[in-house]
């Protein structure tokens, strides 16, 4: 259809720019034709004008001449010759206006000849030359004022032709004229019908293939909103009348943003420069929430020349997410499962020194033995390894936690460190590690801890490559971790069409493994290709993987050799952030005498008995009073009985009876500005932040150390 409406409109076109031309070139000449007439008209009237009138003034003023030189001559003026010489001189002066016609001077040389006959008439009168003398001479002065107005007439009688013979052309032209018009007239009429016939025939083509391209819209499942240069809704498939419970002769007209609000804050942006780039984009898994229902969506724009707008293209893909969020999970765990192995062995050694000092603390202090230096070395070992599994623990959780996208600037240095020494508790020991860091902060806008889980499945495949999968005898390797930064040129684009005009940073993770054939590279980001068995991986982690960095605007590359081992680029764009100040120093690292100490009565609401003699001791240490509640409704009692003298409450997340969150809503009605630390073994996630937006003022994740638990509550007491 699109082509048959282009073939209609290029015919038009033709036809259109044909007639133009006709019409155009008739007017041009019509227009010469007014101009050449209208301005020989204006000079030709100037020219009659001034010919005319100096003719008419040369024969008054010699007429006059004449008049005057009779009325002397017979006595009957009190004027003298003087006043004829002064007509003659005039007449004469005159008589330049007329040298465009009298270009031999005619009439000049007879106003002379004539002045000449009135001088030589005068002198006979002074010298008293006799009467018939007189006569004659008077005779000539008669005949040569005769000839002069007859010269005169004769000029004025060829002015009058030239005028006639002007207006002849000009009877002409206006008759060449009123032909054109009325021959233009029969032409345009003649190009009118046609082009109304045209034009009927190809709305009706039209008709039919907007019949036929609505059948095919309403044909697709995919949502389709057509959206005008104004911002209106120009037309809607009948998928997307169905998916928003919309009349598209409703819809059709209003404002797309009034509309559908949940799009504004997602493409708006992206709609202005496709439509002024006149270019298409996609905004990919989408989280909105459409008649009270989160879902999922993948939007695709192209700007529409046949509406000077953007067409907008939504599929729902939340069935996809929940079952690609499932399978995240699943590979999440199976990440877990495989470090756990590493974990175990490092885990069981930190116990091990923890029960072990505390063996020989309690052995010497039954037989009386150690001192002060042996007790504050045992100490430090036992914090030290208490620190380590600490760490452990939160490694895996940053693991294994559910969690949604969630799009942030992130250090890329700081996260491949994290990935290196998780690596470092777990990987075969046979393996060796390698970690090569940016000089400089590598920021981009990412999800951390999916951009963690991807690296480390590729960590992952990459120790499997260099251990279960290669001969027991040949096992082990190196594995290397590194950031680069590249900017691609032309040449560099033209090899890795994914990208773009842009930065990036390059993390590289290179193993020494069995490597692969180009065949296998080529397929592994297909869904369910995997080089393993079933019982070791569904082949989807690669899959997910790719998808996952594609929805941060990178790509992921591969180079392999057979035996030689593999490398994964991920290349994620570089945004440029402002410089933060340095990290602080950590805060168990503070010195004893900074440790800030307090006053006032503390509520510590914990399930855990250890959790609060713990809490018992540093808050005593410090300056304050503690009472205790062991689950969320006591919590609430021993508030409502105290709430007046309480400074803050310690507050545990997960208690019986009443969740943190319930107890806490009720002190809050009690006391509004109730001050309270929520402390938790979970990592900071959607649960917390909820809390946290009710108005809990700080988190804090266990285990907790003194300084940490003392520097909160006092900064939450003092405000």
């Amino acid at each position: 259809m699109a082509k048959l409406n282009n073939g209609s409109s290029s015919v038009f076109n033709r036809d259109f720019l044909r007639i133009y031309l006709v019409l155009s070139i008739a007017f041009l000449i019509m227009t010469a034709i007014n101009i050449y007439v209208y301005f020989t008209i204006i000079r030709m009237s100037g020219k009659y004008t001034t010919i005319s009138s100096a003719a008419m003034d040369v024969k008054l003023k010699a007429t006059n001449a004449n008049l005057i030189f009779k009325e002397v001559i017979s006595g009957y003026s009190e004027k003298d010759m003087n006043a004829v010489w002064d007509r003659i001189n005039a007449a004469k002066k005159s008589c330049k206006g007329l040298y465009e016609v009298d270009s031999g001077g005619t009439i000049d040389g007879k106003i002379v000849a004539f002045k000449d006959k009135l001088l030589k008439f005068n002198s006979s009168i002074e010298k008293k030359a006799s009467e018939a003398d007189r006569k004659k001479i008077k005779g000539e002065v008669d005949t040569s004022y005769a000839d002069l107005i007859s010269s005169i007439d004769k000029i004025e009688k060829d002015l009058y032709g030239m005028v006639e013979g002007k207006l002849l052309v000009f009877k002409i032209l206006y008759s060449i004229l009123i032909i054109n018009i009325m021959a233009l007239f029969g032409f345009v009429v003649f190009v009118i019908r046609k082009f109304i016939s045209g034009r009927i025939e190809m709305e009706t083509t039209l008709e039919n293939s907007k019949n036929s391209l609505n059948t095919i819209l309403n044909s697709i499942n995919s949502i389709l909103i057509f959206v005008d240069s104004e911002e209106m809704v120009a037309q809607l498939n009948k998928s997307a009348e169905q998916y928003f419970s919309v009349s598209g002769s409703k819809a059709v007209g209003k404002n797309v943003w009034e509309l559908f609000p949940f799009l504004k804050p997602i493409i708006h942006v992206e709609y202005e420069k496709n439509f002024q780039l006149q270019r298409s984009s996609e905004v990919l898994r989408q989280k909105v929430n459409i008649g009270g229902n989160e879902r999922y969506i993948n939007i695709k724009m192209s700007y529409a020349p046949g509406i000077n707008g953007v067409v907008v293209l939504i599929d729902d893909v939340t069935a996809y997410e929940v079952r690609e969020g499932q399978i995240r999970q699943a590979q999440k765990m199976q990440i877990v499962e495989n470090l756990m192995g590493g974990l175990s062995n490092d885990f069981n050694n930190a116990l091990g020194a923890i029960t072990g000092t505390i063996t020989m603390m309690k052995y010497s202090l039954e037989n009386n033995g150690g001192n002060l230096d042996e007790i504050r070395n045992n100490m430090e070992i036992i914090e030290s390894s208490a620190e380590r599994a600490v760490v452990m623990v939160q490694q895996l959780l940053s693991v294994a936690q559910k969690h949604e996208i969630c799009l942030g600037n992130v250090d890329l240095n700081g996260l491949v460190q994290h990935i290196l020494k998780l690596c470092q508790n777990t990987v075969d020991k046979r393996i060796e590690l390698v970690g090569e860091i940016f000089d400089v902060r590598a920021m981009t806008k990412a999800d951390s801890a999916l951009i963690e889980q991807i690296l480390l499945n590729i960590c992952d495949n990459a120790v499997q490559a260099m251990t279960v999968m290669k001969p027991v005898e040949s096992q082990g390797g190196t594995l290397t971790i590194s950031i680069n930064k590249v900017y691609p040129d032309r040449n560099y684009r033209t090899l890795h069409p994914q990208a773009l005009r842009q930065s990036y940073w390059v993390i590289s993770i290179s193993d020494t493994g069995i490597g692969m054939d180009s065949e296998t590279v080529a397929k592994i980001f297909d869904p369910f290709f995997t080089t393993k068995t079933s019982l070791q991986a569904n082949g989807l982690g690669l899959t997910i993987a790719n998808d996952i960095i594609r929805q941060h605007s990178g790509f992921i590359e591969v180079e392999s050799r057979p035996a030689i081992g593999s490398r994964f680029n991920v290349y994620l764009p570089e945004i440029t952030v402002a410089e933060v100040p340095g990290a602080a120093p950590k805060a168990d690292a503070l010195a004893e005498s900074k440790i800030p100490i307090g006053s006032g009565l503390i509520l510590v609401a914990d399930d855990e008995l250890v959790m609060r003699k713990t809490a018992k001791g540093i808050l005593t240490k410090l300056g304050y009073d503690v009472i205790f509640a062991e689950d969320g409704e006591q919590t609430v009692n021993i508030f409502k009985e105290r709430h007046k003298e309480i400074s803050a409450v310690l507050l545990d997340m997960a208690m019986p009876k009443k969740s943190g969150r319930e107890a806490y809503i009720e002190m809050r009605e009690i006391r509004p500005d109730l001050k309270v630390i929520l402390i938790s073994g979970f990592k900071k996630d959607k649960r917390i932040e909820e809390i946290l937006g009710l108005g809990v003022n700080v988190f804090i994740q266990k285990p907790y150390s003194m300084v940490t638990l003392a520097q909160e509550v006092k900064k939450v007491i003092v405000g």
